[in-house]
């Protein structure tokens, strides 16, 4: 199966239409993942975090230099990985972030806890403004050819 790099212009659809993926976090030489919903507007990844006062990924946040955020599918086969430090989204930029996040989130998340009641747990805006970003497609669903190489711009065809 032949792997090609995707171009930004199909890195940044998918990215504005997964509504969800993994957000890897370090401490050290300890990682954490868990699943997250986000939004993007193009110039950031944005998630509404819902933590109670023992929350591991919180925690995590705190000691995270440089973030990781995964968005895959399996059908087509493609994934998107996102690089950069996560941080608190200022207050001016809430609307952007909520905005962001009502357009392409996937999953609510109000109660993250089956145990904790609602009125403990905090809400919190964070975003990752990506400094790196690389995105793949297998398969020929994405016009991937032997040698791996296609253009965007060519209809899927191989390039000279």
């Amino acid at each position: 199966m032949a792997t090609v790099q995707l171009e930004a212009d199909e890195i940044d659809e998918i990215l504005r239409t997964a509504g969800s993926g993994v957000l890897s976090l370090c401490d050290g030489a300890e990682t954490y993942a868990v699943p997250e919903s986000f939004g993007y507007d193009g110039n950031a990844l944005y998630f509404q975090l819902v933590h109670d006062d023992d929350s591991e990924k919180m925690a995590f946040i705190e000691t995270t230099d440089a973030a990781t955020f995964t968005v895959y599918d399996e059908s087509p086969a493609e994934s998107v990985i996102v690089r950069g430090p996560i941080e608190t989204v200022p207050e001016d930029d809430h609307a952007i972030a909520m905005n962001a996040i009502a357009e392409n989130a996937a999953i609510p998340t109000l109660n993250v806890s089956p145990t904790a009641a609602l009125e403990t747990l905090s809400m919190d805006l964070y975003q990752i403004r990506p400094a790196d970003v690389s995105g793949r497609a297998f398969g020929e669903q994405h016009g991937a050819v032997e040698d791996g190489r296609r253009s965007a711009w060519d209809g899927g065809q191989a390039s000279p």
